[in-house]
């Protein structure tokens, strides 16, 4: 790299002052050898100026991509790290696409609201129906919480908590019953 810095400088260097000496008070043998001289010297100059920012081009594209490389090694250590943890407390991030989490929420409303259930004591429904609504209350209280299934879904926060509690726990202690 200072082989190519030190020779473009030089090239400048005898172009400015070959062009100076054509300019000097000099025969006219001189001035047209001088011009030559520097005339050839600049196009030296432009070629090895080409091939100058062609190297540290390089060099820069190498060097971000090697940072690149560092950072996504990093974030994969990361990740890595974060999964350990995960195993190691038994616990998993439990997250769902928009779309998967707004099917779940729908799912669940529409067996909640569905005519033939019966708030008041046990879900009057099928098997099927209540196997599919534990299994979405439990996935949404995996991502969103008791708290969001409650006032969200169920619509019964505020004043009608403990119910909305005791309706949530029927459902899970029915699904786990039942092994689901």
């Amino acid at each position: 790299m200072a082989d190519r810095w030190l020779k473009t400088n030089c090239l400048l260097a005898s172009a400015a002052a070959f062009w100076l000496a054509a300019l000097s008070p000099v025969p006219p043998i001189a001035k047209g050898i001088s011009y030559s001289l520097a005339l050839v010297a600049a196009v030296q100059l432009v070629q090895e100026s080409k091939r100058l920012m062609i190297q540290s081009a390089r060099r820069t594209v190498l060097s971000v991509m090697n940072q690149e490389l560092e950072d996504i090694e990093i974030a994969l250590h990361t990740q890595q790290q974060e999964e350990a943890l995960h195993e190691i407390y038994g616990t998993s991030p439990a997250t769902y696409p928009t779309e998967v989490e707004q099917e779940l929420k729908t799912s669940l409303e529409h067996l909640y609201k569905e005519p033939s259930a019966d708030r008041s004591s046990e879900l009057q429904t099928s098997t099927s129906e209540k196997k599919a609504l534990y299994l979405a209350v439990k996935s949404l209280i995996e991502v969103k919480g008791k708290t969001y299934v409650l006032e969200k879904v169920l619509q019964l926060g505020g004043g009608q908590w403990e119910k909305g509690e005791q309706m949530l726990q029927q459902i899970l202690e029915e699904g786990e019953r039942n092994g689901w």
